[in-house]
């Protein structure tokens, strides 16, 4: 059944739910056209009966017997007119259950209990159906038959139309039967083609639905393998723009350091040379504290100079593991700032190598977390942890020190971390600032990670 398309399941469920339905139905049906076709053959064998019988019965209304006379006329009936030849046999009964009148004259004046359909005649009503003569008082009629047609009618006065009296009578079922089974024929013809016609409609629904479903799954796994293609393009995009926005840092890095900085490095050195000459001319018009204060500023621009053209170079981070790259981040941040940073990794976990692009991510967020720890947290310490579960890194920086409130922050102005948010993402990932005051503050970032083709 596993191997059955749910189309083809559905057919064949159906197939057998129709088959009952239609079996069900059709013995239905099948039933009440026999009774039907009985108690119309019946009633109007009964008015026929009547109008012979009915004369000779009036008696009953002012004595339930029948005198001589009237038996021998019910004789004659019986046997000399063509009502006897359709009537196998002919009983006469009372309203207390006594047989008044019968061919087999032993069944004459016997009592028998008021069954169903003799109580139905009382009430004035016509009751047949197909005998098979198994009652104590049908034993005659079995020596002819085995199986008769029984009517019970109500013989009515013709006074008040009570009921004295009810008579009984059995035919043939021959000619019955065949009008029986011919009805029944038709009926189970049209209980069969409607079976097959609502099955056919089926069939045809099911399989259209299913058309459209198979089309709809085929364009849906195109659609996703398009996605996927596009994912995979705008995942090596944002892997080239982040390794191509590190070249760019890293020449502007270059050129601060090769431009600038030598220009202030060799201003600093004339003026070195110009202070002395200064202090040798005796008619100096400026003090010499202008120029130590000319000096002191143009050191620091020099040093912040350097400090920011080093942080624009990125380290060879290609050739390092994904935890080597953490940690060359973390001492990079503990030998200019002196901090403390414990690290922790799941070793075992990690993957053996990931794209570039992630690694230079995970660096860069690690030296902005450990920065913006030292410089605003109050503290001069922190944690950073590196896992791996699922296909993902995490990488967790926290400090226990002052904490902010990470919904005030202006990430129009807070250039680190926007940064921090933007390099994540780009790669898929997801970035999460916790910060409280009493408890510090938590930088995590995920990001779904692939080995690096080789």
């Amino acid at each position: 059944m596993r191997r059955l398309s749910f189309s083809q399941q559905f057919m064949l469920f159906g197939l057998v739910v129709l088959v009952v339905g239609a079996f069900v139905i059709g013995r239905w049906v099948s039933q009440e056209i026999e009774q039907g076709v009985v108690d119309r053959t019946a009633g109007v064998t009964a008015l026929y009966v009547d109008s012979f019988m009915s004369p000779n019965l009036q008696e009953l209304e002012d004595s339930q017997t029948i005198s001589p006379a009237y038996f021998s006329r019910l004789d004659s009936l019986l046997t000399e007119s063509e009502l006897g030849q359709e009537i196998v046999s002919f009983k006469v009964w009372s309203l207390d259950g006594r047989v008044l009148y019968a061919r087999d004259r032993s069944l004459v004046g016997s009592q028998f209990p008021l069954e169903d359909d003799l109580q139905g005649a009382i009430q004035g009503r016509v009751v047949a159906a197909m005998s098979n003569l198994d009652a104590e008082e049908n034993a005659s009629e079995r020596a002819i038959a085995d199986r008769l047609l029984e009517t019970y009618a109500p013989v009515r006065s013709h006074n008040n139309n009570d009921v004295i009296g009810v008579m009984e009578f059995y035919m043939s079922p021959d000619q019955l039967e065949e009008d029986v089974a011919d009805s029944q024929m038709k009926g189970w013809l049209i209980v069969g083609t409607s079976t097959i016609v609502m099955y056919l409609l089926l069939v045809g629904m099911v399989n259209g639905a299913s058309s459209t479903i198979t089309r709809q799954n085929r364009n849906l796994r195109d659609l996703l393998e398009r996605n996927a293609e596009l994912g995979e393009r705008v995942r090596m995009a944002a892997a080239s723009k982040a390794e191509t926005d590190e070249q760019v840092m890293m020449r502007i890095g270059h050129e601060l350091h090769d431009g600038p900085a030598q220009d202030l490095g060799l201003a600093l050195l004339r003026l070195d040379d110009l202070r002395q000459a200064c202090d040798a001319c005796a008619a100096v018009t400026k003090p010499p504290q202008d120029f130590e204060a000319i000096r002191d500023a143009m050191d620091r621009a020099l040093h912040e100079l350097r400090d920011i053209a080093s942080g624009l170079r990125l380290p060879e981070l290609q050739a390092l593991s994904v935890e080597r790259v953490v940690v060359r981040a973390i001492d990079e941040h503990k030998r200019k700032s002196g901090a403390s940073v414990h690290f922790s990794s799941a070793i075992e976990k990690l993957p053996a190598d990931v794209d570039t692009a992630h690694k230079i991510a995970l660096y860069r967020v690690t030296k902005e977390a450990l920065h913006n720890a030292w410089k605003h947290s109050g503290v001069n310490e922190a944690s950073v942890s590196l896992t791996a579960d699922a296909g993902w890194l995490r990488l967790e920086i926290s400090d226990p020190g002052a904490g902010f409130d990470p919904g005030r922050v202006d990430t129009r102005t807070s250039l680190g971390l926007r940064g921090m948010r933007e390099r994540i993402e780009l790669l898929a990932g997801q970035l999460s600032v916790e910060s409280h005051s009493k408890t510090g503050t938590v930088v995590t970032a995920r990001v779904p990670y692939t080995q690096r083709a080789n």
